[in-house]
Parts: C-alpha cells; sequence; structure tokens
C-alpha cells in the first residue's frame, strides 16, 4: 500500500514539474497578468503597433476620430514585413471609399507618390490622406 502512494506521488509530482516548467517556457504567467492588467484595444496595440507594424493603434484612431461611414482601403508601406490592417476594421455593409487613404509605415514623403491627396492626419510615420477635390 505504501509503494502505491510512493508511485503515485512521484506521478504527481512528476506530472506538477512538467505543467510548472511548460508555463514558465511559454511565459503564462506574464501572459495572464497582461490580459488581465490591460484592456483589449492596448492589447491589441501591443500586437499589431500603433505607428509601427500593422498600424492597429493609428487605424483605429482615424476610425473613432472621423466617425467613417465607409470602408477605407490602407497601403502599408513594408508590405513584404507586415499585411495590411484594414481587414480589422472592414464591414461588408459599407462601401469602399477610394478618396481616402490610410498609410502605415511610409518612411516617403506620401505627396510624391499620391500628388493630387491632402494630408488630413499625421502621426509619426502614419498618414491619413484625401483627394483634392
Amino acid at each position: 500500500m505504501l509503494l502505491i502512494n510512493k508511485k503515485k506521488n512521484k506521478n504527481n509530482f512528476l506530472y506538477f514539474v512538467i505543467i510548472l516548467s511548460i508555463a514558465v517556457n511559454y511565459n503564462f504567467f506574464l501572459n495572464t497578468y497582461t490580459l488581465i492588467r490591460s484592456d483589449y484595444h492596448e492589447r491589441l496595440i501591443s500586437i499589431y503597433g500603433d505607428c509601427e507594424k500593422e498600424g492597429y493603434g493609428f487605424t483605429k484612431l482615424i476610425f473613432d476620430k472621423y466617425d467613417l461611414k465607409y470602408n477605407i482601403s490602407s497601403i502599408n508601406g513594408v508590405p513584404q514585413t507586415y499585411p495590411q490592417i484594414g481587414g480589422l476594421f472592414y464591414d461588408k455593409n459599407k462601401v469602399l471609399n477610394k478618396n481616402y487613404i490610410i498609410l502605415i509605415n511610409y518612411k516617403n514623403n506620401p505627396l510624391k507618390e499620391f500628388p493630387n491627396f491632402k494630408i488630413l492626419e499625421k502621426k509619426e510615420n502614419c498618414y491619413f490622406i484625401r483627394k483634392k477635390n
């Protein structure tokens, strides 16, 4: 009987060590703390970037500030590294308005590439541009 209890204790201890090592290896405790401490949009900005990476923070700012009633195309200046963020904000019930463009990670002056547009909003290397009338 005592031998069976020792064997169970060894197995339970082994399982505990394996689970604990996996949790530490994958930052389970830090990720849980971050999940509890940060709200949804802060977590998305930390993952998708504000005005870097995919530019979620800037795009969210534009959609909130201008209260847009249509879909807008977005262009990432580093397309080989980061995908377009437009999918997170796309609404199938809205039409695409080609008069507005969100530019993320644009190192160059966007007015050179888009001469008939004007800049409505600029933050670091992100731009919100509109076609001139």
